[in-house]
């Protein structure tokens, strides 16, 4: 092994190539379990809460206090089984489709199969009318909720005080909601009785939430909502005796009001333990809170849950404009979000995702921003069909795309024609899955809205033909498009980049469509906020996919058992430059991220699965250890490595290498206590020589 792979051997890499029987040894007997751990923030940030004036506003009153802590475990946390990967022959996985013909079945089956059209039609009609009436009854539920706010805000009624209950075994607090709290950090809710809302989902009775209210967005709010009628109270309350006193589950009952209220059942999200620790170590903003200060108001609860709790003010939280609630949805609508950057685009794609979700049980979401993608990495376009709530931002949810296609770049000017085949190839791929028949598509756009950013948007709904395209406005001119893009406008854009054959244009093939102008409802920005940059996003999405990889005890990528395969193997490609040789690109990756692919032909755009860490190569064997950011089970689909273009292996990660890394990496720059969304940039100066001027002016 030459001197590059022996210095990842002083990094603490886990193979060992004179083991007997050729056997890689991966230890974690120093690793302590999470579960048996009560969460520390270890951060040392200079960004305390305590100084935080964004989040404290208003003192409320403690009802109960804790009375115990027992850690609180989840039987859902993924626990996957690492396999090897010692090569691609080993793991050449195919998946067998079995297709039923008519021919299979028996005779009496067929027959059987016929006499029962009839019925199955009947069976359709009563549920399509069960359907019309629930829809029915969805839009006057809408309705009444309208008034009831017309009604509190014209009366100007004074908010009473919400009631927490914290349980004396374990994580978990039960409240009643009598007005709206605000939420920073992340928890798990669940709805006992009465009704409620976050940010536009009306969560059904006991399905678990994960909410993601992070530092840099606007907060999540959960909103209990009034009704008509008082709720039936159909929870057995049995089920909590064992977590709260009698007198605790008394007070909850007695203070709940069925008309107007909710009681809520709050529990630490310890599934998000990894993403909270890796935030918390390798970016500056306490993204997720620390819990140091004992005279908040709901100190005790907060503690358990990790995460603070506020009667919500609205000077954080989404205001819903009233044209927001009015757009409606058909199975076969297609409908293009766009508007310029921080207008306020990801925010309204979660409200409508959330809303239609108690219409539709599944949406198909189309992202083509490469830049701030809501679900998968940045310098992608993806397709992912939603069944549940975006409750947060999208990519802490750390979830896989159905499919994924590489661009390369985060900025469509050094990459628009690679961007629009990309675009083409994603599209061709939604219109011939039968899973995105009749059911809504909405679909992300950047916010790229100066240069060609009208004849992109031109070309996207061309090749979309969608049937509502919503234009944000914001309230600053140079954030908003120079022309509305209605149909009118988009069928007399003249091409100027997209001028070739394979980019053209015709405007006699574009449906109509409904243009909807809408203002934006970002809240104003409160003095000495801090909201996350474009490149903070990137960089948040990408310590939320490297959480991936910590799995099991691990708590730092040196401890993470990586993969092995032949770099004869692998295709190793870069989308942006062919100056490079393919050695300079298998060194220019190692210990590195790169995109995990898989190739087909180099004429087509590739699909990406995924993301990885080169952790070491060998370049005697030939042998590429990798450390995954994906699914396992699709590990055998990979045969190509991307470099990672504008991504890059984050300097802190070098630095804090875990208690088994004793020895400094040579050539990484170090500074103590650095932990910077900000990547170190190399500036070269140019004699003035090279400009045409003399080095020495006299005056």
């Amino acid at each position: 092994m030459n001197s590059s792979a022996e210095s990842f051997n002083n990094v603490g890499t886990f193979y060992d190539s004179e083991q007997k029987n050729g056997e890689e040894d991966v230890s974690d007997d120093d690793s302590t379990d999470f579960d048996d751990l009560e969460y520390m923030d270890d951060s040392s940030s200079e960004y305390s809460l305590d100084d935080d004036k964004d989040f404290f506003l208003k003192p409320d009153v403690i009802v109960a206090d804790r009375r115990g802590y027992t850690p609180l475990k989840f039987a859902n946390v993924d626990q996957d089984e690492e396999k090897l990967w010692k090569s691609t022959e080993d793991i050449n996985a195919e998946v067998t489709k079995i297709l039923v013909y008519d021919d299979i079945m028996s005779e009496t089956d067929q027959n059987t199969n016929q006499n029962t059209d009839t019925d199955a039609e009947e069976d359709l009609e009563e549920q399509q009318d069960e359907e019309d009436l629930e829809k029915q009854q969805f839009e006057e539920e809408d309705r009444f909720e309208v008034q009831q706010e017309e009604m509190a805000n014209e009366e100007g009624q004074l908010e009473e005080v919400n009631i927490f209950e914290n349980s004396f075994k374990n994580n978990n607090v039960l409240a009643v909601l009598k007005s709206d709290v605000e939420l920073y950090g992340t928890v798990v809710v669940s709805l006992l009785c009465g009704r409620i809302t976050i940010n536009g989902y009306k969560a059904p009775a006991l399905e678990l939430l994960s909410i993601y209210s992070p530092k840099g967005f606007n907060w999540i709010s959960i909103t209990p909502m009034a009704s008509k009628k008082p709720v039936k109270d159909n929870y057995d309350w049995s089920q909590l005796q064992d977590q709260f006193s009698r007198a605790q589950l008394d007070n909850i009952r007695s203070n709940y009001d069925s008309q107007k209220d909710a009681v809520v059942l709050l529990q630490r999200n310890s599934s998000a333990q990894q993403l909270v620790n890796i935030f918390s170590k390798h970016m500056s903003q306490n993204v997720f809170p620390l819990i140091n200060a004992t005279n908040r108001p709901y100190y005790a609860s907060e503690y358990l849950l990790n995460c603070l709790i506020q009667r919500a003010s609205g000077n954080n939280t989404l205001q819903v404009p009233r044209a927001w609630s009015k757009l409606t949805f058909q199975p076969e609508s297609r409908f293009i979000l766009t508007g310029g950057k921080g207008v306020g685009k990801s925010t309204m794609l979660r409200y409508l995702l959330n809303r239609q979700l108690k219409y539709f049980p599944r949406l198909l979401l189309i992202d083509l921003d490469i830049g701030q993608p809501e679900l998968f990495v940045p310098q992608t376009v993806s397709c992912t069909l939603i069944d549940a709530p975006l409750l947060g931002p999208g990519f802490l949810l750390n979830k896989q795309p159905d499919y994924a296609i590489m661009v390369g770049h985060v900025n469509i000017v050094m990459c628009a024609e690679q961007y629009m085949r990309a675009v083409r190839k994603l599209l061709v791929y939604c219109h011939s899955s039968s899973s995105y028949e009749n059911i809504p598509w909405l679909i992300n756009t950047m916010g790229y809205n100066k240069g060609f950013g009208y004849e992109l948007m031109s070309l996207l709904i061309n090749c979309i033909q969608p049937t509502d395209v919503l234009q944000i406005a914001s309230t600053k001119a140079i954030n908003n498009f120079d022309k509305a893009l209605d149909h009118k406008n988009i069928t007399k854009v003249v091409p100027i980049i997209y001028t070739t054959d394979e980019f053209k244009l015709d405007a006699s093939e574009l449906p109509k469509y409904t243009h909807h102008p809408l203002l934006s409802a970002v809240p104003a920005r409160q003095s000495k906020s801090w909201l996350m940059s474009a490149k903070d996003l990137r960089y948040a999405n990408l310590l939320t996919r490297l959480s991936a990889m910590l799995r099991g005890n691990a708590k730092y990528i040196t401890e993470c058992q990586p993969m092995r395969v032949p770099l004869s193997k692998l295709h190793i490609l870069h989308l942006n430059s062919t100056d490079y040789t393919r050695e300079e690109l298998i060194r220019g990756m190692e210990a590195n991220v790169v995109y995990l692919c898989k190739h087909l032909t180099d004429k087509e755009p590739v699909e990406c699965l995924g993301i990885g860490v080169v952790r070491a190569i060998d370049y005697k064997k030939e042998q590429l250890y990798l450390v995954p950011a994906m699914p396992l089970a699709s590990l055998s689909q990979v045969n190509c490595l991307f470099m990672g273009g504008d991504m890059y292996l984050p300097q802190s990660f070098f630095k804090d290498q875990g208690l088994n890394v004793a020895n400094q990496v040579p050539f990484v720059f170090l500074i103590d206590d650095c932990k910077s969304s900000k990547s170190i940039q190399q500036i070269y100066h140019r004699t003035p020589g090279f400009l045409g001027k003399p080095a020495n002016k006299a005056d």
